[in-house]
């Protein structure tokens, strides 16, 4: 009898999961190649980290052994736009934002892995002041990689749904046009 160990289940329902979150194409590219094993689930949860958003960058620090990870992706950049919009025809800042706040609880609640030794930010910024993204900080004793995945697909979906919900509700916003105005326009025609 052959014995199947705990991996070989987690692997499975990993790629279950990939191929829910629509990432079947990259997966089957990189799933032909690999056994069932603790080994390569393990890599196979560290290379999903960099496909969720559209530009990752990795960096690693020899010295503290803390890797950092940048998270940048229209969908982000998007997102500060429609922030910037609603808050300038509200005459509210930043802080103030309501959907600002319940994006800040999705990345929250998402990134909240049961492990330790790791950080996470991000930046909400104009463009002049840098490049908006998203931070994750894991240090050597993390080892919940295969959790970044779900929780980066929860922020995406978050990213995507706040800004639908922002975009709607600037669209519903009705102009009001000034009554001088209108009558102006009346009497240039009636002449």
């Amino acid at each position: 009898m052959i014995e199947l160990y705990d991996e070989f289940f987690s692997m499975l329902r990993f790629a279950k999961r990939l191929c829910e979150s629509n990432m079947a194409d990259r997966l089957k590219n990189w799933f032909g190649f690999c056994p069932l094993d603790g080994d390569c689930y393990w890599e196979l949860a560290y290379e999903t980290i960099s496909w969720v958003f559209q530009s990752t960058c990795h960096y690693y620090n020899e010295e503290s052994e803390i890797e950092t990870w940048l998270f940048m992706d229209p969908v982000i950049d998007h997102f500060c736009q429609v922030c910037q919009e609603y808050e300038g025809r509200k005459n509210i800042a930043g802080e103030d934002n309501p959907y600002q706040k319940k994006m800040e609880q999705i990345i929250h609640e998402a990134f909240c892995f049961n492990c330790y030794s790791y950080g996470y930010d991000w930046r909400l910024s104009d463009k002049k002041r840098g490049r908006r993204c998203l931070l994750l900080f894991t240090g050597c004793e993390f080892y919940s990689h295969d959790a970044i995945f779900d929780g980066l697909m929860e922020i995406r979906d978050g990213f995507e749904t706040i800004t639908a919900h922002m975009e709607a509700e600037l669209a519903k916003e009705t102009w009001i046009i000034p009554l001088s105005l209108v009558t102006a326009a009346q009497w240039k025609e009636a002449a």
